[in-house]
C-alpha cells in the first residue's frame, strides 16, 4: 500500500485576497472538508502532516532578499504588490506556510517513505526571484524544486505546471537550469494571464531545452489534454529519468472556471493525475502534488480531488453539475498543430511522441 501524505496547516486560510476577489482562502478548509466526506482521510494510507512555515533561508532558495524584504514592507502596510494582489499582513504569514507545505512534501517523497504528499495550497508559479503578482507572493514550486536539488541531492526534478496559467516565475527561475525540466500545458498566452509561455520559450543557456511549453487554444478538452499528456509528458519523463515530480496547478482548466476558457472535465482533472502517476512509476519515483488555483467555488476543491484521486489512485465519485461543452474536433487539431510544431522546435533535445 502506498503511502499518501496530505501536508496541510489551518492558517494557510488567511492566504485570502478579500471580498470580491476571485482567490479566497476558504478553499483550503472546503478541500479538506471534501476529502473527509469522501473517507480518503481516514484511509490507512492517507496521514496528515502539519507543516511549519518557511523561514527567509528557505525562500532564498528561489527569491532574493530585496524581494522578500519588499513583500514584508507592503503588506505590513497593506498595500498591493500588484495591482491583482493586495497584500495585508497576514498573508506573507500564510504564503510562508504554503512553502512550508511544499518543502514537507519533498522531504516526504524524497526520504521519508511516501510515494504522493500533497501540498494544500501550493501551486504559486507566477512568483518570480524579485517579483509577485497572479496571486502569488512566493514560489512555493521554486523553492521545493531547489531544495530537492541543493538539500537533498537530487539530480533530476521534474516540474509539470496544469494550471491553466502560464508559470512566469517558475520558468524564469529555471530558465538556465539544466537540472529542472521545466513542461508547462496552458491556454495560449495570447488570450490570458500573463501573457507568456510560447512554444519557442525553451530555456536559455545550460537549461536551453529544459523549457517547455504547451499552449492550447481556448476550449480545448479533454481529448486535447490527454494528447498533451500522451505525446509530451510521458515521452519526456521517459527520456528525463526526474528523481522526483512536482506537479502545480488546480481546478482552472474546467470548464466551468471563472478566469480561464479551457474546456476539462473532472475526468480530464483526475487523467492529470493519472499520467503524472504513470510517469513517476516509470521513473521510479515520486510525487509532490500541489494545488490552489481554480476559480469557480462549485469547481474548486472538487478538480482538486480529481486530480488527487489520478494521482494517487483513491476512488472519489464526482459528479459535474452540468454538462460540458460538446467537444469541437478542429480544437483537437489546433492542439496537434502545437504539439507538431513543438517537437519540431525540441527536435534537438527531445524525441516528442
Amino acid at each position: 500500500m502506498e503511502r499518501v501524505a496530505i501536508i496541510y496547516h489551518s492558517g494557510v486560510a488567511e492566504y485570502d485576497f478579500g471580498a470580491g476577489h476571485p482567490f479566497r482562502g476558504d478553499r483550503f478548509p472546503r478541500f479538506m472538508s471534501l476529502l473527509d466526506a469522501h473517507g480518503i482521510l481516514s484511509r490507512p494510507e492517507v496521514q496528515v502532516v502539519e507543516p511549519e512555515a518557511a523561514v527567509n533561508p528557505d525562500l532564498r532558495l528561489a527569491h532574493s532578499d530585496g524581494y522578500i524584504r519588499l513583500v514584508e514592507r507592503l503588506a505590513a502596510r497593506y498595500a498591493p504588490l500588484s495591482g491583482d494582489t493586495p497584500l495585508t499582513p497576514a498573508i506573507p504569514r500564510a504564503a510562508r506556510l504554503i512553502v512550508g507545505a511544499a518543502l514537507k512534501a519533498g522531504e516526504l517523497v524524497a526520504g521519508g517513505g511516501f510515494k504522493v504528499a500533497e501540498g494544500v495550497g501550493g501551486g504559486l508559479h507566477h512568483a518570480g526571484r524579485d517579483y509577485g503578482g497572479g496571486f502569488c507572493v512566493f514560489n512555493d514550486v521554486a523553492v521545493c524544486a531547489r531544495a530537492l536539488l541543493e538539500r537533498r541531492g537530487l539530480e533530476r526534478v521534474l516540474i509539470f505546471d496544469s494550471d491553466a496559467h502560464a508559470g512566469n516565475g517558475t520558468m524564469d527561475i529555471f530558465y538556465e537550469e539544466p537540472r529542472v525540466l521545466y513542461l508547462s500545458v496552458h491556454q495560449d498566452p495570447r488570450t490570458i494571464y500573463p501573457g507568456t509561455g510560447f512554444i519557442d520559450q525553451i530555456g536559455g543557456g545550460a537549461g536551453e531545452g529544459y523549457t517547455v511549453n504547451i499552449p492550447l487554444p481556448p476550449g480545448a478538452d479533454d481529448a486535447c489534454m490527454e494528447l498533451v499528456l500522451e505525446r509530451v509528458l510521458k515521452p519526456l519523463a521517459r527520456d528525463f529519468r526526474p528523481q522526483a515530480i512536482i506537479r502545480n496547478g488546480g481546478s482552472d482548466p474546467h470548464f466551468r472556471d471563472g478566469l480561464a476558457s479551457l474546456g476539462l472535465t473532472f475526468n480530464g482533472l483526475r487523467a492529470i493525475g493519472e499520467a503524472v502517476a504513470d510517469a513517476a512509476s516509470a521513473a521510479g519515483c515520486g510525487v509532490i502534488d500541489l494545488c490552489c488555483s481554480g476559480y469557480n467555488p462549485e469547481t474548486v476543491a472538487e478538480g482538486w480531488l480529481a486530480i488527487l484521486s489520478g494521482v494517487t489512485g483513491i476512488e472519489a465519485d464526482l459528479v459535474e453539475l452540468c454538462p460540458p461543452r460538446r467537444s469541437d474536433p478542429r480544437l483537437l487539431k489546433r492542439t496537434e498543430t502545437v504539439i507538431d510544431a513543438l517537437a519540431e522546435k525540441l527536435s534537438g533535445y527531445w524525441s516528442l511522441g
